[in-house]
């Protein structure tokens, strides 16, 4: 029996992106939530992350996807594999909140999700080894 990722084999630098896609595509989730849940929103407001809890997210999506990147070298695999997570676990550990302007979230975000998804939809199409299971 076969078992199949879902993910594929991502590229090198998309395997690098994916963690800050996914931390501008979170700062838009919570820069929409800010203006539809306050009573008066307004865009020139900020909005506070939670570091810890988006870096942490970030480091554990880099260390999960680790084993579906194509590396390029040896020494690629054996040091950033393990040092690109443990420095978003570092900013984890550093930073406690992060003021993001609801602007620069409303602006970037959207941006950071159309790249998620491509760079996710490429990774699968990519994928051949599970087409014929």
């Amino acid at each position: 029996m076969l078992l199949c990722s879902v993910l594929g084999k991502l590229a090198f630098r998309s395997w690098m992106l994916l963690p800050l896609l996914f931390l501008g595509s979170a700062g838009l989730v919570a820069a929409l939530l800010s203006l539809l849940l306050q009573p008066n929103p307004t865009l020139d407001q900020n909005v506070g992350l939670s570091a810890p809890l988006l870096f942490g997210f970030a480091a554990a999506l880099a260390a999960g996807t680790a084993g579906h990147v194509r590396w390029r070298s040896r020494w690629q695999r054996r040091v950033l594999r393990l040092a690109y997570p443990l420095l978003l676990v570092a900013c984890a550990l550093a930073i406690d909140e992060v003021p993001l302007p609801v602007v620069a979230a409303l602006v970037v975000g959207p941006i950071s999700v159309a790249l998620l998804v491509a760079v996710l939809l490429r990774a699968h199409r990519d994928h051949a080894e599970c087409s014929h299971a």
